[in-house]
């Protein structure tokens, strides 16, 4: 008898059975036997671009369709990675195709490998210097060159086109423990040609360096930096730099740029806290945290593992003086009774929509006073979520903080307290974050967090009297 799989029927249309990622791999390989008889035919080639990139497709198919669109337009596959290599989540895959790159001594994919690799992949590889991306790069140029290419790369690309890959460069170079090259790139003197005086990003990097004496870690800081260095916030920055000058040594070399924002708004309206030490603002943080109820409502991460406590005491060797800052000016915006009834009046909005969570920024307005800021969100996604739109981004640049509200119920108290959720997004933007959640219909509790899951309850406030 006769293997039905062995005699597999030429498809009556090719180009169908190559779109269908459901296809069996024999049926993939039939029709491109087909169509090989026509390498040029455009839409064989863009089917077999869309294969390498596109999820779904099994990895027989996937070989095949590389290597055939590697001889007929090695230029049009390599843009097809350009956009689809770094968002890939087919980690088998995602492993070959870098491994083929550097077999092929393909140095053109060199930018699209470092923007690839700067995407976290929290269930890859660990060591960034072991991912599919590095080994692929130490191929092509050495293991013990590839600081020089992200150095090399960071310079010759387009300051305009290529911002993004730019700053990739910066956040690996970071990443892999080569913040010394980014800071003699700072103090060198700057003449002309790349990365000289006409290029306006490493004009802004040089700024925060000199003035500010902050580094930006990743893509989103570089970004960060060049906001605050417009003509936008030049107040907000001549306030930090100023108040920068008023600090000691020593708390001047704890401050990180989330710090920049909040040394500005207490430049302007608390500048006596600027001259404290780290221990005297932890006193005052004291004062205001572990004072009053005693009680603090937390989120429940039964089955993570791990623990999380949200007191003050707990994280004072983790907390910088930048922290301690923020959380008394947090705290001292929540003393006021405007500010708490506008966060409670959004609470209350929050509460009714179930079609999301509900945020925005604490900032000073123009006056030097502090205020909560609501923005809606990107999109709606649901009764547990907050997305942040770009406005909000861009104008919390200058914030003190971020916030959202966990108000699905009165009594939410369960969910106090930032989630996983809410600490990769610190994680990935750096911010400040603050997140009010209802204890009962007149009672919120606030937590401040930052990047490395570092949690602090500041206790409680309650609904302003009806005037």
């Amino acid at each position: 008898m006769a293997c039905g799989a062995c005699a597999v029927r030429p498809p009556s249309d090719p180009i169908s059975s190559l779109n269908d990622p459901a296809a069996m791999p024999y049926d993939h390989e039939a029709a491109m036997n087909l169509l090989d008889a026509t390498p040029n035919n455009p839409a064989y080639q863009r089917a077999l671009r869309r294969i390498v990139v596109q999820p779904g497709y099994p990895i027989a198919t996937r070989r095949m369709a590389f290597e055939r669109e590697l001889l007929h337009d090695r230029v049009e596959l390599g843009h097809a990675l350009e956009l689809g290599l770094a968002k890939m989540d087919s980690l088998q895959w995602r492993e070959e195709l870098c491994q083929r790159i550097g077999e092929l001594d393909w140095k053109e994919m060199t930018p699209t490998l470092i923007r690839a690799w700067a995407r976290p992949m929290p269930s890859w590889e660990a060591d960034l210097n072991k991912r599919a991306e590095a080994r692929a790069l130490a191929d092509m140029w050495g293991q013990d060159r590839i600081s020089d290419v992200l150095m090399e790369t960071f310079i010759a690309a387009d300051q305009i086109r290529e911002a993004n890959l730019r700053a990739r460069c910066w956040e690996m170079l970071v990443l892999t423990g080569h913040t010394r090259r980014l800071t003699e790139l700072l103090a060198a003197e700057v003449g002309a040609g790349a990365g000289g005086a006409n290029d306006p990003m490493l004009h802004d990097l040089r700024r925060a360096s000199r003035e500010l004496g902050v580094l930006p870690r990743n893509r989103e800081e570089v970004l960060w930096v060049q906001m605050l260095a417009g003509e936008r916030h030049e107040a907000l920055w001549q306030a930090a730099a100023a108040g920068l000058a008023a600090m000691g040594p020593s708390e001047r070399a704890e401050v990180s740029l989330k710090d920049v924002p909040v040394i500005g708004a207490a430049q302007r309206c608390r500048p006596e806290l600027l001259g404290k030490s780290k221990g005297e603002l932890f006193a005052l943080a004291a004062a205001g945290v572990e004072d009053g109820d005693s009680r603090r409502y937390s989120a429940n991460f039964e089955g993570y593992g791990g623990t999380h406590s949200e007191r003050l005491q707990a994280h004072e060797k983790e907390l910088t003086w930048g922290d301690l800052l923020a959380i008394v000016m947090i705290r001292e915006a929540l003393a006021i009774a405007p500010v708490r009834a506008h966060i409670f009046e959004i609470a209350d909005r929050d509460l009714r929509d179930i079609s999301t969570e509900y945020g925005g920024i604490i900032r000073l307005d123009t006056l030097g006073r502090l205020e909560v800021v609501e923005f809606a969100p990107r999109i709606r996604g649901g009764d547990v979520r907050f997305e942040a739109s770009n406005d909000m981004f861009e104008a919390g640049y200058a914030a003190l903080s971020h916030f959202h509200l966990h108000c699905q119920a009165h009594d939410n108290s369960q969910y106090a307290g930032p989630h996983y959720g809410d600490f990769q997004y610190a994680d990935a933007t750096g911010v400040n974050g603050v997140v009010f959640t209802f204890i009962d219909s007149r009672t919120l509790n606030a937590d401040y967090y930052r990047r490395g899951q570092v949690v602090v309850d500041m206790g409680t406030i309650k609904r302003p009297a009806a005037p």
